[in-house]
């Protein structure tokens, strides 16, 4: 059973300079950092305007997410409550820990998402059936 909720979640500030252009820092570590080793990252763009990304959980593997560009609204639950965030600045992120189901929906073919994992990928840390999750939940 996983006992992570919605409380689990973390909202994350980076470091911005501003010169010639924005140059966002993402270090991993520090009060402004990602929190995580990180073992893997992707990025997620050209997804069509409200369009849904993940709609899953993970059984181990913790994910940040940072909208480089655009807006991605973000659903996450942990089987009994939900919270509903927006990423639209590179400078926010939004650190996701294992147990929780995620639903991103991106407002536009150009919005850019990116994510950074803890974790390698593995099939079977993927939760995709709701059901399935509730049991994982214990719920």
């Amino acid at each position: 059973m996983n006992t992570t909720t919605i409380a689990s979640l973390e909202r994350l500030e980076f470091v911005q300079h501003i010169s010639e252009g924005i140059l966002t820092v993402l270090p991993n570590k520090g009060p402004s950092g990602l929190g995580l080793t990180v073992r893997r990252v992707f990025a997620i763009s050209g997804v069509s305007e409200g369009g849904i990304r993940g709609d899953h959980a993970h059984r181990d593997c913790t994910q940040v997410v940072v909208c480089l560009h655009g807006r991605v609204t973000v659903v996450v639950d942990d089987g009994r409550d939900s919270v509903m965030v927006v990423l639209e600045d590179p400078a926010q992120g939004l650190s996701i820990p294992p147990g929780l189901w995620n639903r991103l929906t991106f407002s536009d073919p150009a919005t850019v998402l990116a994510v950074f994992c803890d974790r390698a990928y593995e099939a079977d840390d993927y939760v995709r059936d709701r059901a399935e999750f509730m049991k994982f939940k214990g719920l």
